[in-house]
């Protein structure tokens, strides 16, 4: 397959690469599972606190905010080292750092949205 064909195939075809990529990164990366439990966990958390159907999507939509983040995070990470390989350059460690950084706000944005969500909306449901 040329890089042309690649780029232009099916909709269908790039869907499976969307999921191959997500299930390896799964296999892979410590943190892309640990963040999937972490969502299922609050996803399921919000249906047994008796949320409603919209505030479940609000609350699964949030935890996608941090493995969003995480898949760009290892893809950069991985890219990095296969171009700069084991040589310590202290721009690569502040970029790295940086992508640590913007995944770290992405749990605190996505996890505090997402309890917010949860605990609010029960909150609400016992006034009324």
């Amino acid at each position: 397959m040329t890089t042309k064909d690649w780029k232009n195939s099916s909709l269908f075809r790039k869907t499976l690469n969307s999921l191959n990529g997500f299930r390896v990164a799964f296999i892979k990366e410590k943190a892309i599972m640990q963040e999937t439990m972490a969502l299922v966990i609050t996803v399921t958390a919000s249906v047994i606190l008796g949320c409603e159907g919209a505030q479940v999507v609000l609350v699964f939509l949030a935890c996608l905010l941090p493995i969003t983040l995480e898949l760009v995070n290892s893809a950069m990470e991985i890219f990095i080292d296969h171009v700069v390989g084991s040589t310590y350059r202290e721009e690569i460690r502040r970029a790295k750092d940086m992508l640590s950084a913007a995944v770290c706000l992405a749990l605190i944005i996505g996890y505090s949205g997402s309890l917010w969500i949860i605990f609010f909306s029960v909150k609400e449901m016992t006034a009324r």
